[in-house]
């Protein structure tokens, strides 16, 4: 039996942020992953989904993971592929409890937590690992 190599990252299609969880950084990132995901190939209105996303999903980790706290890493990779994009965004703070997440129905609005539903609508997947000891990470992926 032939022994499988695990699979090489290609590092050609693969970017990688570090930012503050502040929200002064939410839009100057949300404009460079917008230009990046035209670049690669989405259209025009899924560059628009996906930079909304990304926004949504940032300032959930600021508000909810951080409480609020403006001086703590959040990474971001983006991950592209020929027909697909998935982003991951890992923060180290606390972990969201299931009672926490807020409904994906739109007559439960409460002036907030629509983030999740916008997140749900727009990707084809995504999904909240909380498998490491500290913290979680997002995962959201977009068809082309």
């Amino acid at each position: 039996m032939a022994e499988s190599k695990p699979k090489k990252t290609d590092y050609a299609r693969v970017v990688r942020l570090q930012i503050p969880s502040h929200p002064r950084y939410i839009s100057t990132t949300r404009n460079f992953f917008f230009h990046l995901a035209l670049e690669q190939g989405f259209s025009l209105m899924d560059s628009v989904d996906l930079k909304l996303i990304l926004g949504e999903a940032l300032t959930n980790v600021i508000k909810h993971a951080y409480e609020g706290k403006n001086d703590q890493p959040i990474f971001i990779e983006f991950f592209f592929d020929k027909d697909r994009l998935e982003i991951r965004i890992r923060d180290y703070g606390k972990k969201a409890l299931p009672n926490d997440l807020k409904s994906f129905d739109l007559s439960d609005y409460r002036e907030h937590g629509i983030g999740l539903f916008m997140i749900k609508q727009l990707t084809d997947y995504y999904y909240l690992d909380q498998s490491f000891e500290m913290g979680n990470q997002m995962v959201m992926v977009k068809k082309k």
